[in-house]
């Protein structure tokens, strides 16, 4: 075999790795991200249980609205060469995105922050798209009887 032809098949596995690099890393900060959002959602809840709603809350992986689940679960769109990564937040019909951006920012409504903030302290932005979507998914299941329409 030839240099040039070792040299595209070595540049093909080097574009490969690269990928697969990006894929495993942003797959591991969504999950990360996925948790501190769920936390933001539990605490939420916990204000709407305190004032006598129908919420479940007394875990971050088991959590409901008027008896309709709350999601909030990370999604990895790896298709070679490219690849992003977001948090989706789900209760009925009520969706929001967490995007994370390549550079390791977190875009959850307002300016984005950076990962590292976001494990040192939860910044109030995040609280505050948390909460707003804590609201919305009540207005929908209080509307819907949480189905989506």
């Amino acid at each position: 075999m030839t240099e040039p032809t070792k040299a595209v098949l070595l540049n093909t596995v080097k574009e490969w790795t690269k990928f697969t690099t990006e894929r495993d890393k942003l797959t591991a900060v969504a999950n990360e991200v996925a948790q501190f959002a769920r936390k933001a959602i539990q605490e939420c809840l916990m204000v709407m249980k305190a004032q006598n709603v129908d919420v479940q809350c007394d875990s971050p992986d088991a959590m409901k609205i008027l008896g309709v689940n709350v999601v909030a679960e990370p999604m990895v769109e790896a298709a070679f060469p490219n690849v992003k990564a977001s948090v989706i937040l789900k209760c009925a019909g009520a969706t929001r995105a967490i995007v994370i951006n390549p550079n390791l920012s977190i875009s959850a409504g307002g300016t984005p922050i950076l990962l590292d903030q976001l494990k040192k302290a939860v910044p109030e932005p995040f609280i505050l798209n948390a909460a707003e979507f804590v609201r919305d998914a009540f207005l929908n299941v209080a509307r819907t009887g949480g189905k989506e329409q």
